[in-house]
């Protein structure tokens, strides 16, 4: 049915990460396939982010291969959220799969977060 929502839970309430993987290294969702769908409006929240020179950044990022990902139109990359601020995004889907990534700065960083919401039907 078009424009029709399904629940969607991308990082349950509240996921920790703790540490650095690596200059490029990022936590990410399992890609999910999308092509029934036109967009995803996802809500993000973020608490207290821990540790020196704290940093981090979360990606909304879609993919024709699982291989080479891009940032979904509608988003911004590098995305680093307010510290108990929930920010809504639209992001829109051209490719098959669909994920969320989330890199920490620094090897002490720790954060929990949450990411929901609802990809909306053809």
């Amino acid at each position: 049915m078009a424009g029709q929502l399904t629940p969607l839970v991308l990082l349950p309430r509240y996921t920790t990460y703790a540490g650095k993987l690596g200059a490029n290294d990022v936590f990410s969702t399992i890609a999910m396939d999308v092509t029934e769908y036109a967009n995803a409006i996802v809500n993000i929240w973020r608490g207290k982010l821990v540790g020196t020179v704290a940093t981090m950044k979360f990606n909304l990022q879609e993919s024709s291969d699982q291989v080479n990902w891009t940032t979904c139109g509608g988003t911004t990359a590098d995305y680093a959220p307010n510290e108990n601020v929930e920010t809504q995004y639209n992001a829109v889907l051209t490719k098959r799969w669909f994920r969320i990534t989330v890199q920490l700065g620094n090897a002490d960083n720790t954060l929990s977060a949450t990411a929901y919401g609802n990809p909306v039907a053809l």
